[in-house]
């Protein structure tokens, strides 16, 4: 099941890297895609190294579904990404800021401001 989850991955990432314009940065020059999983969830988030635009998918059994497009803030670009085991949650790194952002409300929360709140909640001061 792994295997197949991976393959259709795969395939995924050649027809998202060929579909996004302007995301290498000469012509003809393909870079791998970025890709973070859930396999036990079936989730699986994509993106190509540079584009502000992540991609979040269930795949399980052979098909594939967009859950979701997720459109980090205007200029600002993917270079990493995580998944947690369970799939809600998940954490894109950019140039500047990380973000933070979890299934359900899919609000998009630059790292530091959570971690403000947090604190803020610690203190009392919510």
């Amino acid at each position: 099941m792994r295997s197949l989850f991976t393959l259709f991955g795969a395939m995924l990432a050649v027809a998202l890297m060929s579909s996004m314009a302007g995301c290498s940065s000469t012509p003809g020059e393909m870079t791998a895609p970025i890709v973070a999983q859930a396999p036990e969830a079936g989730i699986m988030a994509i993106a190509a190294n540079g584009s502000g635009t992540v991609r979040v998918l269930f795949a399980r059994r052979g098909s594939m579904v967009l859950i979701r497009d997720i459109r980090l803030p205007r200029g600002q670009a993917v270079r990493g990404m995580a998944v947690s085991a369970d799939g809600r949650d998940f954490v894109i790194n950019t140039d500047a800021l990380a973000y933070f952002i979890s299934m359900g409300a899919w609000k998009l929360q630059p790292i530091g401001a959570l971690a403000q709140l947090e604190l803020a909640k610690a203190s009392g001061r919510h």
